[in-house]
C-alpha cells in the first residue's frame, strides 16, 4: 500500500512487513514482471551500470529471502498444571470479571502484579483462573488448568504478553483470533477519539501519558494497545502506567500520592519502577485518530510535525504482534492509512499539554 513516498509491502509467508521507497518499489514491480533475470538486466540497462545491474540483482534477492522467511505458529503446548507451586494467589476485579492468578514466588509476582495492584480484591471467587510459575528455568502460564504458553525464564515477556492477551480477550468478551494485533504504545482519549504515543525504550511515551492523564486526558492503553478487526478501535488496557526512575522528578509534583506508591525493583536493566494506576475511561474502546512518535529531549521546545510511515512503522512493528490472518493484514494497513502520523519532540509539560489538546481538536 503507497504512502506517500513509501510503500509497505506485506509478506504472508513470513507475515512481516516492508517499508520500502517509491523508487525501489518500481525497480520490484519490474523484477516481477521479468520472466528471467536477464530479461530484467535489459529493463533497467537505460538507468544502471552492468556492475551496478548486479549488485541490484544481487540485492533484490537477499532483500526477498529475507522478507519471505517462513513464519510458524507455535506448537500447541501440553502440560499438566503443577499445583504445588500456588504459593501467593491474588484476586482482581477487573470490568465485570474477577481475575483468579496463583504464582510460585515474590519474583514471578512482580511479573504481572504491580500493573494491576490498583484492582487487587479480598473477593474469593473468580470467573477465570490463572497460574504462572516457574520450574527448572521455564514460565509456564496456565488458564482455567489449561497450558497456554511456557518460555525460558529470560524471556518472561512474553509471558506477560501471552498474559495481557488473555486478559484483554477476557475482559472484552474476545477471542484472540478477533484482534488486528497489538501495538507497542501508549493510547489516551478524550472521551471521544484517541491518539497513539509510540517510540522506543526510553522515549518518554510512557511519562507522557501519564503527564496526559493528569491533565484531563485517560489513558485508554498503556505500552500495549489493542486493535480489535470488528471496529478498528483500540480497546482498554486495564494496566497502570509503568514509570521509569528518570520520570520520577517530572511526575512527583504533578501526581497526588506519587510518594506513596511502591517502588518495584524488579532487575537491573529495568531498574527502579512505579505503577501510576488510572481511572477507566467512560467507554471501553475510541477511535485512533493519529500515530505520534514521541522524543522526550530535556530543554527542548515542544514541537509536532507530521513523519513519514517509515519513521514509524520501523519504530512499532520490532515490538508489536500483528495477526497473521491476511485479512487482519490488509485492515491493518487500511487503518493505518485512515489516520494521521506525527512525530513530537518535548520536555515542557504545560506545553506539550496544550499541543495534545490542539491535536485532538483538529483531528
Amino acid at each position: 500500500m503507497c504512502f506517500g513516498d513509501y510503500w509497505v509491502l506485506w509478506y504472508a509467508i513470513s507475515n512481516s512487513y516492508s517499508i520500502v521507497h517509491s523508487d525501489y518499489k518500481q525497480l520490484l514491480d519490474t523484477y516481477f514482471s521479468s520472466n528471467t533475470e536477464l530479461e530484467y538486466a535489459s529493463q533497467v540497462l537505460e538507468v544502471f551500470s552492468e556492475p551496478e545491474r548486479t549488485k541490484l540483482l544481487e540485492h533484490i534477492g537477499l532483500y526477498l529471502k529475507n522478507c519471505n522467511l517462513p513464519y510458524t505458529l507455535p506448537l500447541k503446548p501440553t502440560g499438566t498444571l503443577d499445583s504445588t507451586k500456588r504459593k501467593i494467589v491474588k484476586y482482581y476485579q477487573i470490568a465485570s470479571k474477577t481475575i483468579k492468578i496463583s504464582f510460585c514466588s515474590e519474583l514471578v509476582l512482580k511479573t504481572i502484579h504491580p500493573a494491576l495492584a490498583q484492582y487487587a480484591t479480598d473477593v474469593a471467587y473468580y470467573d477465570v483462573n490463572f497460574d504462572i510459575y516457574l520450574k527448572e528455568n521455564t514460565l509456564f502460564l496456565y488458564q482455567n488448568e489449561k497450558l497456554i504458553t511456557s518460555v525460558l525464564k529470560t524471556d518472561y515477556h512474553h509471558i506477560q504478553g501471552k498474559f495481557m492477551m488473555r486478559l484483554l480477550c477476557t475482559i472484552h468478551h474476545k477471542e484472540e483470533v478477533d484482534w488486528i494485533g497489538t501495538l507497542h504504545g501508549s493510547t489516551i482519549t478524550d472521551g471521544h477519539s484517541s491518539i497513539v504515543f509510540v517510540g522506543k525504550s526510553g522515549s518518554g511515551k510512557s511519562t507522557l501519558s501519564a503527564l496526559l492523564a493528569t491533565h484531563g486526558f485517560q489513558l485508554l492503553a498503556d505500552d500495549v494497545s489493542p486493535l480489535l478487526y470488528e471496529d478498528q478501535h483500540i480497546y482498554y488496557n486495564p494496566s497502570a502506567i509503568s514509570i521509569k526512575e528518570g520520570a520520577f522528578k517530572v511526575l512527583r509534583p504533578l501526581v497526588n500520592g506519587f510518594e506513596d506508591i511502591d517502588i518495584v525493583n524488579f532487575n537491573k536493566a529495568k531498574g527502579q519502577l512505579k505503577y501510576l494506576p488510572c481511572s477507566q475511561p467512560k467507554a471501553t474502546h475510541y477511535p485512533c485518530k493519529a500515530m505520534v512518535l514521541v522524543n522526550y529531549k530535556a530543554d527542548s521546545e515542544t514541537q509536532l510535525e507530521e513523519t513519514s510511515i517509515k519513521v514509524l512503522l520501523e519504530t512499532i512493528i520490532e515490538d508489536s504482534w500483528i495477526s497473521p490472518n491476511p485479512i487482519h493484514a490488509e485492515q491493518f494497513l487500511n487503518w493505518l492509512k485512515s489516520i494521521k502520523l506525527y512525530r513530537l519532540t518535548y520536555s515542557n509539560t504545560d506545553s506539550v499539554n496544550e499541543t495534545v489538546a490542539t491535536l485532538f481538536t483538529q483531528l
